[in-house]
């Protein structure tokens, strides 16, 4: 038996939550790309397929140091804050994308 198994099945489970908020992240870019809208619409669709790029490897990272966390039984928490901090600028930087490139249409 697993030590543990739990909180490691949580950690997986939020991990591939991650990966696949990564993935629909990286369509979105690629079909707003695809959309005839605006000349914006190139930069907008390349910034959130590098953002959900950044947010794989972000959600690797967390994925890495919990399950660390897990095994060492431990409360070291200053990696654990620092990954959730740029988890947290990661989610704004894609929001303002979205906010630029709909506003972008709106004003068409």
């Amino acid at each position: 038996m697993i030590n543990r198994f739990q909180e490691h099945a949580a950690n997986e489970r939020t991990f591939l939550a991650w990966i696949r908020t990564g993935v629909a992240i990286a369509g979105f870019g690629i079909l707003v790309e695809k959309l005839p809208a605006t000349s914006n619409s190139t930069w907008t669709g390349l910034a959130l397929v590098a953002m959900s790029a950044t947010l794989v490897v972000l959600s690797t990272l967390r994925f890495l140091a919990i399950r660390q966390r897990i095994d060492r039984d431990g409360q070291d928490t200053a990696l654990y804050v620092r990954i959730e901090t740029l988890f947290a600028i990661m989610l704004a930087m894609l929001l303002a994308t979205l906010f630029v490139f709909l506003l972008g249409l709106a004003r068409q």
